[in-house]
């Protein structure tokens, strides 16, 4: 299957492969046409039930707001459920209790029985919740796949190159004998980092581990114990080989600071370029355990060194690479198999790499030289080099800068120029997004721009650009904040830039936001738009409900960039049972939150889930008719057939009422092997890095604490009513690099045991906030 190269042009910017049989779903075209009777707590037949179910006190201000507004957040520890998840739920429904969030969501329901259905599980079904359900198993398929395919598949084959490397040296002389050396060792420190895992038994050089029970945690990756293993790996290589091998391996496990690599100084004499070492802080899924984190870093190590294509030194070492893929390993396939294996999987999840890879590279080499096959004499030949050389404009520039570069005359120079001098050759290059081109389009270092542009951005703008009118506002009014303060003119300006991207995101096909995972969760998420009038419920037409969109589209974004952490190239600014006897209380008349696009979004979504599932052949049992992603397909069109029958101001059912009571979330989160999960674990809250600032030395966060109740008063048939759901509750933040990268579990200390600590919520959120 071929992979379509990303041209340096913005209408081209996102095209991706396309997954054969997904059939493109239809927006919904149905009007708003509900009728309500204006519902409020006074009126709300079951308000005090519900209050009095979740142990709510609300404020007199929390009043006032509810009845203007129609629905309310409320702080999950001011609830019956308060901070101990497990403890203070009476059951889990449908044995399902693997996250906090869609826990408390199904409990909200009540039990299956009939004859327990009580006026309190009125259950609100917002995008919020099924966002978080296709979260947390987007997470869970991706961290699955890794520990049982990606990692042994990886470790094989990078200990196969390294092998290569290491034979073609016996045999060469010269300067090839020195460059397959310089290969070969920086193919070391991946393997020593995939190796440096907990096994029942140490491999031998070159040889797969033999993986002990994977208790959580462990801790045997040390960086003693990876100098250890170094030192059955380093005896080919000559003394200051191996010092560089120790400085490079200790840098990468103390994950501090930035300083030029060892291995790759040669490169880059003057150290111009730096290695953020900070960036090999396993966070995420991956901090569980000592196999998760020995990917990680090897996969941040082999997606973040890269061999510079503008250097003779670079373009040879990229060039032996290349040539040493096309040879067979052990089992008779060439090794650039399990590369495309590997590229094609994370690809699926996270895109297509936004610098030269091996495909791009062999493919560039072998029209400019004319030849149908390379060896590795014509890596080091002056002529070819300088042939190759002449013509590197050929190859596409990447659009991500993710480098730190100290030059003095990065003031005097473009972002455009700065990327033309950092085409580089990477083994699995981290992957272009749309959200880091558009972060990458709208901040600055010390470069020259056109407009002025900051060089902390906001996440906001990332919906701002895909055509969301209030996250537009609320960046005029960041911009024009503290720690911006933009002039007047200079906001204005900077809009003309964000809709210029707007309108090139705009025109893209729509089959080119379903080429991979990643782009199609942002598909999903320029869909929750933030005006709605007359014909729509009265809680989306009230003044603070954009607000509560913008945290429901940031919240989910949160998790996004959390999921996709490692592989996401990362923006820099440079510098029921019927047979139960007894008459069944009334059914209580829950609501699913009208929003058509999204619903339709979402189906897609799955299609494109499904469609990549069967094509590259991962995880067949959950495309069984019973498996989950059916099942949860199923429960997203049963919500959009709510949804529509809700806009056209039709009458539910019974029995829709009774499923929508009914039907839980939480199998969504189930993981895809048998683990005992630590309450910390269990906690939806977590966070993700998407800026490193390098002017100001600070890193922007985006976080989601510990989730929300959301009540909202609903009327239509004639029934005011108060229901209840779940929600995000979604933080920005910076703070210093000198810090170090910060985990889940650090930022849950704070979110959880320390709530003072938490950083304030911002400033788009002050309409929402009545605590």
């Amino acid at each position: 299957m071929s992979r379509l190269r990303p041209l340096p042009l913005l209408a081209l910017a996102l095209f991706l492969v396309p997954l054969a049989g997904l059939a493109a779903a239809q927006e919904n075209p149905a009007k708003p046409a509900i009728q309500e009777t204006l519902p409020s707590l006074e009126n709300a037949q079951n308000a005090q039930a519900v209050l009095s179910f979740l142990k709510i006190n609300l404020t007199p201000d929390q009043k006032r707001f509810l009845n203007a507004n129609k629905f309310l957040l409320v702080p999950k520890r001011d609830t019956i459920f308060g901070q101990n998840d497990h403890d203070a739920a009476p059951f889990s429904l449908n044995g399902y209790d693997y996250d906090e969030m869609l826990g408390l969501f199904d409990r909200l329901g009540g039990d299956g029985s009939p004859l327990n259905r009580k006026p309190e599980n009125t259950k609100f079904v917002g995008p919020d919740v099924v966002l978080h359900a296709m979260g947390k198993y987007f997470e869970n398929a991706l961290e699955y796949l890794e520990k049982t395919e990606l990692a042994p598949l990886l470790t094989r084959f990078v200990a196969a190159l390294r092998d290569r490397a290491l034979a073609h040296r016996k045999t060469a002389s010269g300067a090839l004998a020195n460059h397959l050396e310089t290969v070969a060792a920086q193919l070391t420190v991946p393997l020593v980092l995939l190796e440096n895992v907990k096994a029942k038994t140490p491999p031998k050089a070159g040889e797969m581990p033999v993986y002990g029970d994977d208790e959580v945690p462990d801790n045997i990756d040390t960086p003693a114990a990876a100098l250890k293993r170094l030192a059955v790996l380093s005896k080919p290589f000559s003394p200051p080989t191996v010092a560089a091998l120790q400085t490079e391996l200790r840098r990468i496990y103390e994950a501090e600071g930035m300083a030029p690599s060892p291995l790759f100084r040669s490169y880059d004499p003057e150290g111009r370029l730096k290695a953020d070492y900070t960036q090999y802080k396993p966070r995420g899924h991956y901090a569980k355990n000592s196999r998760l984190r020995g990917y990680f870093r090897a996969m941040m190590f082999l997606g973040r060194m890269g061999w510079p294509l503008g250097t003779p030194a670079g373009l040879s070492d990229a060039l032996i690479v290349t040539e040493l893929l096309d040879e067979p390993g052990k089992d008779g396939k060439p090794l650039s198999a399990s590369w495309k294996r590997l590229m094609d999987v994370t690809g699926f999840f996270a895109g297509l790499p936004d610098d030269t890879d091996y495909e791009a590279l062999r493919a560039f080499v072998l029209k400019a030289l004319g030849q149908k096959k390379l060896s590795l004499a014509d890596a080091v030949n002056p002529k070819m080099l300088g042939k190759l050389a002449g013509r590197l404009d050929e190859l596409p520039t990447p659009r991500i800068l993710s480098d730190i570069l100290v030059d003095p005359s990065i003031p005097k120079t473009t972002k455009e120029a700065t990327l033309a001098q950092l085409k580089n050759f990477r083994l699995f290059g981290q992957r272009f997004s749309p959200d880091a081109w558009i972060l990458s389009r709208l901040t600055a270092g010390q470069e020259q721009t056109d407009v002025r542009l900051p060089s902390m951005p906001s996440a906001l703008f990332v919906p701002a650009a895909l055509g969301n009118a209030t996250a537009r506002e609320f960046t005029a009014a960041f911009l024009a904040g503290p720690g911006q303060n933009f002039s007047p003119d200079e906001v204005t300006a900077f809009l003309g830039r964000l809709d210029a991207t707007a309108k090139g995101l705009a025109s893209l096909p729509e089959k080119s936001w379903s080429d991979s995972l990643a782009a199609a969760w942002l598909h999903v998420l320029s869909t929750l738009k933030t005006n709605h009038g007359p014909g729509w419920p009265a809680y989306m037409q009230s003044p603070p409900f954009p607000a509560k969109r913008i945290e429901t589209i940031l919240g989910s974004y949160t998790e996004l960039k959390h999921a996709t952490v490692l592989y996401a190239k990362q923006n820099y600014a440079e510098s029921g049972d019927g047979g139960e006897e007894g008459t069944p209380p009334p059914v209580p008349k829950g609501f699913v939150e009208p929003a058509p696009d999204f619903w339709a979004a979402m189906g897609k979504l799955i299609g494109t889930v499904k469609a990549g599932f069967a094509h590259y052949k991962l995880l067949p049992a959950e495309l069984e008719e019973y498996g989950r992603l059916s099942e949860f397909n199923d429960l997203l069109a049963f919500y959009g057939s709510l949804a529509a029958k809700e806009m056209a101001n039709q009458p539910l059912s019974e029995e829709e009422y009774e499923k929508l009571r009914t039907q839980g979330l939480g199998f969504m989160s189930a993981p895809f092997e048998m683990v005992i999960l630590t309450e910390d674990q269990y906690r939806s809250g977590l966070t993700a890095d998407i800026h490193t600032d390098a002017v100001t030395g600070q890193v922007l966060y985006e976080a989601t604490g510990m989730p929300y109740v959301m009540l909202v008063l609903v009327g239509n048939e004639n029934s005011p009513r108060l229901t209840v759901g779940t929600a995000y509750n979604q933080y920005e933040f910076a703070r210093p690099l000198s810090e170090g990268r910060l985990t889940d579990e650090a930022w849950r200390a704070d979110a959880y045991a320390r709530p003072p600590r938490l950083p304030a919520k911002n400033a788009w959120y002050k309409d929402l906030d009545t605590q």
